[in-house]
């Protein structure tokens, strides 16, 4: 604010006036005006003071109609990475993901006070989705996001005057839910049994996921310090993250511990033996040994793999297996044996429906899975049929 004397051109004096006004909680709301042609300083002192009334009431009125969505994001993104948000731990990486979405699929929103963003609005997005070539899974996805940022800036109180999100309520209807895929007991067999004998490299690694349930993650991020077969108990503490390539823990965010089966020890026996044999030769050579990659040690060998500062890992760092590509090489192998394509996340839920079909509590198959809520339990008890099993011997019809 200010005011300022000024000459005429014909010597005539006289006064301007300036103000400008920003909003502390939200700087990107700023008013400034300006007055010229006031003759004396009382005049332009209550000039002064009428354009001070005039913009605090609108930044008042700016203020009343809450942040943009952009700032909501972003605080929403700030917060949840903070030690104050307890109550769920999110991975940067998928923190990430959420902004990102947000900037792609809401961009027409982020300059926009949120509270002024219709149900109108969110029913656009929302069918940009599906003419853009998504899934209905993904718009799902995308709703159900939108409404947790939302929400969250509801309660917090930067969105104000509104109580829903404005794509609350809107209708997805997805495809009709489809048994998923899964392989009977024979199958699961026959897959190990064919990979054993063509010595497949990623024997070892289904092998061990159809015995423990272990995830992808889990399963390349163990390491021998974690199995104690003495005791037979794996630890499942950490997983990897392919695309952030650094270790972690689990999806879950707690260890757990997977007993160890006597078939498992029989797997697991020799891999250690060779790891042991790997180790010895690259202490007594005095160095690394070859079939070694760069970033991490990555060996393609069978044995278990060694990172660079010599913590040994259980499976073989195989390099498509370092690249992702596990699900393809399932896929593949499945096709070329005669069996039903699988995602490598199939061998878990094959190693729950089995715990399940030969009666282990689900509770217990909860925790050895690592699954934190019942409905994921469900799925896989629905899947065994464990339920239903011996329901109809009760109808006694036939003589």
């Amino acid at each position: 604010m200010a005011i300022s004397e000024w000459t005429g051109p014909k010597g005539e004096k006289g006064y301007s006036v300036y103000v400008n006004l920003r909003s502390r909680p939200m700087p990107h709301l700023r008013f400034q005006k300006r007055v010229t042609g006031l003759k004396t300083m009382a005049e332009a002192q209550r000039t002064e003071k009428a354009l001070v009334k005039e913009l605090t009431m609108k930044v008042a009125q700016g203020e009343g109609h809450g942040f943009t969505w952009r700032m909501v994001v972003d605080k929403w993104a700030t917060f949840v990475d903070s030690p104050y948000f307890m109550d769920r731990k999110y991975n940067p990486a998928t923190v990430s993901d959420y902004v990102s979405m947000m900037h792609t699929w809401t961009k027409d929103w982020l300059d926009t006070p949120a509270a002024d963003i219709s149900r109108g609005d969110g029913r656009e997005v929302l069918d940009r989705v599906l003419a853009q070539g998504r899934t209905k899974a993904f718009q799902k996805r995308l709703k159900n996001t939108i409404n947790m940022i939302f929400n969250w800036g509801i309660e917090s109180k930067i969105i104000r005057g509104v109580t829903h999100s404005p794509v609350f309520g809107l209708k997805i209807v997805l495809k009709e839910d489809k048994k998923p895929e899964i392989l009977k007991l024979e199958e699961i067999r026959q897959l190990l049994k064919e990979a054993r004998d063509k010595n497949h490299p990623w024997y070892p690694i289904w092998a061990v996921a159809l015995l423990t349930g272990m995830r992808n993650g889990e399963l390349f991020a163990l390491k021998w310090s974690d199995v104690d077969l003495e005791k037979g108990l794996i630890t499942v503490q950490r997983s990897y993250n392919k695309r952030t390539k650094e270790f972690k823990s689990t999806k879950a965010g707690y260890w757990r511990t997977v007993p160890v089966s006597q078939e498992l020890k029989q797997l697991l026996l020799p891999l250690r033996q060779q790891q042991q044999h790997r180790n010895h030769h690259t202490h007594s050579c005095g160095g690394g040994e070859s079939g070694d990659h760069g970033g991490g040690g990555f060996t393609g060998s069978r044995g278990g793999g060694r990172d660079s500062v010599g913590l040994d890992f259980v499976l073989p760092r195989i390099e498509m297996w370092v690249q992702g590509a596990q699900a393809r090489v399932l896929r593949e192998f499945c096709v070329l044996v005669g069996l039903s394509p699988i995602k490598f996340h199939t061998l878990r839920a094959c190693f729950a429906t089995q715990l399940i079909s030969s009666g282990v509590e689900p509770i217990k198959v909860m925790k050895v899975c690592g699954w934190m809520d019942l409905k994921t339990m469900a799925r896989y008890v629905r899947l065994a049929g464990i339920e239903e099993k011996g329901v109809t011997e009760h109808i006694k019809l036939l003589h």
